[in-house]
């Protein structure tokens, strides 16, 4: 059997009413198997100064990872003591892989670092590593300031398919970024019959990040994506809806939202776990979602992984342009825009024949982002095929 391959994250467990985290590690390991290697989800939980607290979202972690059937092939890695920027100091071992069986797999083995999860102390245990990066532009932006792994991988790969474009303004700093789509897996994600539901899509509202080039900022709050096209409602004339995480104190946007004619439900009750999340997207009419402006400015050609689940379960999408366009078949199961009146357009393309439409999207989902695609792909970029 070919050398094990370990998918690194470090975003989910503590994330527990995140149930669309969940997928994107996920994606990739089931895409691994049914390729035929032998793939494990690394998870890395650091205590910070909560042990007690962070071995309860481990436990939260393990049981969803075994009602989903992969239970067997999740270990994590609990470092009680510390947090991200410390030394390693203590490590549990939980899951499936105690300490032995880890170390002698990983060190003939590839790591494929999510987001540089797994930060250096603990890469040495492994004979090849490869950074994916999941934030085409405000990843680079950040790491010039942080370490994050940029150039301490053995290869870096990005799913920005227009990053270095001569319309993407973010320095690369010499770093060779290999190209990769993000991934869905279609067994798990089968096309559904057509639902009357309302446009939706699942967001955080707020991040309190933003990344910063020769002056100029770079903002990675998804609330201000939303504001540009907050009059979106009444031009398409169509039922839209926030998953978004807006608190009960936050009165002025949910008032805001509310003018405008937006529904807004909170993601933790409707999309909370990774089954709600599924149920969620696949009960939906399509997705109509913003980008970050970040990613709009940086023209990296971001795509959402939770877009791809929408095309999978045969979902039109309509999102905002951010140079992935420029790479992808033209198709009416997605569509792009740069404003709310091309958004307004694009929905009203899509309601014109959306059975078309949802057809178009599920077969650009197997054309392009599939496992049985991206995966082999992927291995065969950082020779691992």
């Amino acid at each position: 059997m070919p050398d094990p391959v370990f998918v690194g994250s470090a975003f989910v467990a503590k994330y527990p009413e995140g149930g669309g985290n969940f997928w994107v590690p996920l994606q990739w390991l089931l895409g691994l198997r049914a390729a035929g290697r032998d793939a494990w989800w690394l998870e890395v939980v650091w205590g910070g100064g909560a042990p007690a607290r962070a071995r309860g979202f481990v436990d939260g972690f393990l049981r969803k990872a075994a009602a989903l059937g992969v239970g067997d092939r999740v270990a994590v890695l609990f470092l009680p003591d510390g947090g991200r920027d410390d030394p390693p100091g203590r490590i549990e071992h939980l899951g499936a892989l105690d300490a032995g069986a880890w170390r002698a797999r990983a060190a003939h083995g590839l790591l494929l670092n999510l987001a540089n999860s797994v930060t250096a102390p603990l890469r040495q245990a492994f004979a090849r590593t490869v950074l994916l990066d999941v934030d085409p532009g405000p990843f680079q932006l950040w790491a010039r300031d942080s370490d994050l792994g940029v150039g301490a991988h053995d290869v870096h790969v990005t799913i920005g398919q227009h990053l270095g474009a001569p319309d993407s303004p973010v320095p690369l700093g010499g770093v060779r970024w290999e190209r990769t789509w993000p991934t869905v897996h279609l067994p798990a994600w089968p096309a559904q019959p057509p639902a009357p539901g309302r446009w939706t899509t699942v967001t955080q509202w707020w991040s309190g990040q933003y990344a910063v080039v020769d002056g100029e900022t770079y903002d990675c709050n998804k609330r201000s994506g939303f504001l540009r096209v907050i009059d979106l409602p009444r031009r398409s004339g169509l039922p839209l809806e926030l998953a978004a995480n807006v608190h009960p104190g936050e009165t002025e946007d949910r008032a805001l939202l509310a003018r405008h004619g937006w529904t807004l439900v909170d993601p933790a009750v409707v999309a909370g776990t990774p089954e709600d999340f599924r149920a969620y997207v696949q009960r939906s009419r399509g997705e109509l979602s913003a980008a970050k402006p970040a990613y709009v400015r940086a023209r990296a050609g971001w795509v959402s992984d939770r877009t791809i689940c929408y095309l999978a379960s045969g979902r039109p999408g309509v999102v905002e342009a951010t140079g992935a366009e420029a790479h992808l078949p033209a198709s009416p199961g997605l569509r792009f825009f740069t404003d709310a009146a091309g958004a307004a357009d694009a929905l009203a393309a899509v309601e014109a024949d959306w059975v078309a439409a949802a057809r178009a999207a599920r077969a650009l989902a197997e054309e392009v982002f599939a496992t049985s695609v991206v995966v082999p792909a992927l291995l065969r970029t950082v020779g691992a095929a």
